[in-house]
């Protein structure tokens, strides 16, 4: 299934497949044992002990351990939600200090990916490059809040919106995760699916940034630089894209889309109003999504009723 004649780097491929078989293992255990079970543990020494051989052994341009350390890891550490919802060795339930050393480590991985090789050429590693990238971002900015102390998730979020560096980190991804668009979409895997994914992920970092704005100068006035900024202007010609999906599809991507973009009680919605009032520039067109938005809402709440 994975040839090592199609890598240039076979000794670490090999280590890589090695640790496949074990992940194979803990997956087909998973319906019976959690991940942090007796069971599990020595499979996962070994997935971790062949996955780090495989890493050690790759030259520096490579992002091939980033490639497989998002196939092996995705639902053990919760980037994804795993199966059977067992959280048990999910990054988000450790303590803030923890949690920060494993986040700045995905941090680093998107930001060595888009420009980084891989050397295993084969069909199914090009065909979930982008999708690692869309794991690794969405972990990465929904998981932000943890990073600080705070009684309740509401005082750390209003820690991270106040927050000047969390703001450019969020920045710092959203134009890596542009690069890896433009270079690897083309070869994704459930291509229109994985679009959405993207473009709602961009719609929510570009909105994200003007929450912060508004909480670090504590104001509501939006100034004319962010009024005509590149990423406003992406939001208004590419906010249309979602709305026939999501008014089309029940299909949990959909109400995904919804509750994280336009649902009436999120930021990205306030925004979008915000947008409407503070900058005239982007009249009607952001007049006429924030209606749509409004019908949207009535239209998905009716049917939650």
């Amino acid at each position: 299934m994975y040839p090592l004649s199609q890598s240039k780097n076979p000794k670490a491929s090999e280590e890589f497949l090695k640790a496949m078989e074990y992940r194979i293992y803990i997956k087909e255990l998973h319906p019976f044992f959690d991940y942090d079970s007796f069971v599990m543990a020595p499979l996962l020494m070994k997935l971790n002990y062949h996955f780090k051989r495989g890493k050690a052994l790759l030259p520096k341009e490579s992002v091939e351990d980033i490639v497989w350390w998002t196939l092996f890891y995705k639902e053990i550490y919760g980037l994804l939600v795993p199966p059977r919802n067992d959280n048990s060795l999910a990054y988000e339930n450790l303590p803030p200090e923890k949690f920060r050393k494993v986040h700045d480590m995905v941090y680093e991985m998107i930001m060595r990916y888009p420009e980084g090789k891989v050397y295993f050429d084969i069909p199914e590693i090009k065909a979930f490059r982008f999708k690692a990238m869309a794991i690794l971002v969405g972990f990465y900015y929904k998981r932000y809040t943890r990073r600080y102390d705070g009684k309740s998730m509401t005082d750390k979020a209003i820690q991270e919106n106040k927050d000047k560096v969390a703001q450019q980190n969020l920045q710092n991804i959203k134009n890596k995760y542009q690069i890896a668009y433009e270079k690897l979409i083309i070869n994704s895997k459930s291509k229109d699916f994985m679009k959405r994914e993207y473009f709602a992920d961009m719609l929510y970092l570009i909105t994200d940034s003007i929450v912060k704005y508004t909480f670090i100068y504590n104001t509501q006035k939006i100034p004319r630089q962010i009024c005509a900024s590149n990423d406003t202007m992406f939001l208004v010609d590419n906010t249309n894209k979602l709305f026939k999906f999501i008014s089309n599809n029940n299909s949990s991507q959909a109400i995904s889309i919804w509750k994280q973009l336009f649902y009436y009680k999120t930021d990205s919605y306030k925004i979008y109003k915000l947008l409407d009032y503070r900058c005239p520039n982007l009249r009607p067109e952001i007049t006429q999504i924030v209606q749509k938005v409004e019908q949207l809402n009535r239209k998905l709440n009716k049917k939650d009723k």
